[in-house]
């Protein structure tokens, strides 16, 4: 998680907000002779009420998109591929926008290191403090404890001051 999908992580409380506790699967499902799981799955249980479901895995026989499905009383959103997309009663897709794709066989991994670095060095030149902070990650590091726990003990894990 800490590696390979703490970006998502990072998402799914930017778009739905502080997360009270989990319910988590943590798992490792191939020998890759590593010492972390290879697989996540967890239920998000938000402050505001929403539920989230979060699944990551590199036990994948190949390279994949991060895909985020947002479901609402009176909308659908997809993110495929750097491309948000409003999902329409019919299923059809209406692209909203576009984020900038990398060349590449992992193009998926868009523009965002360059330009919250760029944005880090701007603000370096600039002496502001207009850029992402340890505190910032505080909530994806939170997730990331607690779906932990809730893998080891297979029980509810509620998130934790650190």
């Amino acid at each position: 998680m800490i590696n390979q999908s703490v970006h998502t992580l990072d998402l799914l409380y930017y778009l739905g907000g502080s997360v009270n506790g989990v319910k988590a699967s943590v798992s490792q499902l191939l020998d890759y002779g590593i010492e972390v799981e290879d697989t996540v799955m967890a239920n998000l249980f938000y402050e505001n009420g929403a539920n989230g479901l979060f699944m990551a895995t590199n036990a994948n026989y190949k390279n994949e998109s991060v895909q985020i499905s947002i479901q609402l009383d009176q909308a659908e959103f997809a993110i495929i591929e750097n491309v948000l997309y409003r999902i329409n009663p019919d299923g059809s897709r209406e692209q909203l926008a576009e984020d900038a794709k990398f060349f590449g066989s992992k193009f998926y991994y868009g523009a965002s290191h360059g330009k919250l670095i760029n944005k880090f060095y701007d603000s370096i030149e600039k002496d502001n403090q207009d850029y992402l902070h340890v505190k910032d990650a505080l909530m994806s590091i939170r997730l990331i404890d607690s779906i932990q726990e809730s893998g080891r003990t297979g029980m509810f894990a509620p998130l934790k001051e650190l």
